[in-house]
């Protein structure tokens, strides 16, 4: 008789149990995946923007530096009169030159005529420098220009005069300053109130007097191409080319005030015509107006002399038709 295994149903069905019906524990262990939401995203690091560096532009010359400041502490004039020469003159010769652009006319400016740590310079009145650039300058030196200046006019006054005819005499004369003039605006400085003195190759030698009738004292100015006069009241320049005063700023006021007079004037007279022709153009419409109402008349008159004069005719017919 063969052996016979045990069949125990626990047995059989107690794996199947445990591998379908988890325990709680395992359950509570599973892990549940959480839900992550999708975030902004991260930030993109820009270039910095810096501007473009443009090339610095070329310096011009005359521009003041630390070692080169463009005021020496002085007022440009000591009074009223000496101020008011100083600008007639820098504006005659400016608009004189204007339409050059190799002229430059600089009024009470430092001129720098020596270099180093403690650079020295003056301040003519009035000067003129030619073959120079003509653009606005803050100071004048030397050694930019290549130059000194041509001409240079000095307006004395009672603090300055002795000064004119002798420390600055002879610092022009060893610059290099071509033509330098003094004129005396109140008299009793110097005698002639205008002098002047070119530069030749032993040093400067005196101007002398053109002898113009009228003038007391006129100077010939070979740089400008200008006689400097005094005329008895105040320094004029003449231009022997144009037979005329160059023009100052009263002049010029005055001309323009009265250029200004003849305009409103002529403005005022071409008005006045321009309605008295009006005026002949409106009669004259209104006449041919007239004209044409009374043709018009004329017309219907002569038309109704001949309808009447046709309805007699026609009467005057109808009558000898009817009479036996």
């Amino acid at each position: 008789m063969s052996k016979q295994l045990r069949y125990t149903p626990d047995a059989r069905f107690k794996p199947l149990r445990y591998l379908f019906v988890p325990t709680k524990k395992a359950h509570q262990a599973a892990p549940v995946p959480a839900v992550v939401e999708p975030g902004p995203p991260p930030p993109v690091a820009l270039p910095r923007w810096r501007p473009t560096a443009l090339p610095a532009p070329p310096r011009l010359r005359g521009q003041a530096d630390a070692r080169h400041p463009s005021e020496d502490g002085e007022p440009m004039a000591s009074n009223t009169r000496q101020a008011r020469r100083m600008v007639d003159a820098e504006y005659v010769l400016r608009f004189r030159y204007s339409p050059r652009k190799d002229v430059f006319v600089g009024i009470d400016l430092l001129v720098y005529y020596t270099e180093g740590p403690k650079p020295k310079s003056v301040a003519p009145d009035v000067f003129v420098s030619f073959d120079v650039p003509s653009y606005p300058r803050e100071i004048y030196r030397l050694s930019e220009e290549g130059k000194p200046p041509d001409w240079v006019l000095e307006i004395a006054s009672p603090t300055t005069y002795q000064k004119d005819v002798g420390d600055k005499k002879k610092l022009y004369e060893s610059m290099g300053v071509g033509e330098y003039f003094v004129f005396d605006p109140q008299g009793g400085m110097h005698d002639p109130r205008l002098q002047g003195w070119v530069l030749q190759a032993g040093g400067y030698a005196e101007l002398a007097d053109l002898r113009r009738p009228g003038v007391p004292v006129a100077l010939w100015s070979e740089a400008l191409g200008l006689e400097l006069h005094f005329d008895g009241v105040d320094l004029r320049l003449w231009d022997p080319a144009q037979q005329a005063y160059l023009r100052t700023i009263d002049k010029s006021e005055a001309e323009r005030k009265v250029a200004i007079e003849e305009r409103e004037v002529a403005i005022e007279e071409r008005e006045v015509a321009e309605s008295k022709l009006e005026i002949e153009t409106l009669a004259r419409r209104e006449a041919e107006r007239r004209g044409d109402i009374a043709e018009a008349e004329r017309d219907a008159e002569a038309q109704a002399r001949r309808e009447a004069e046709a309805r007699v005719a026609a009467l005057e017919t109808e009558l000898k038709r009817r009479r036996p």
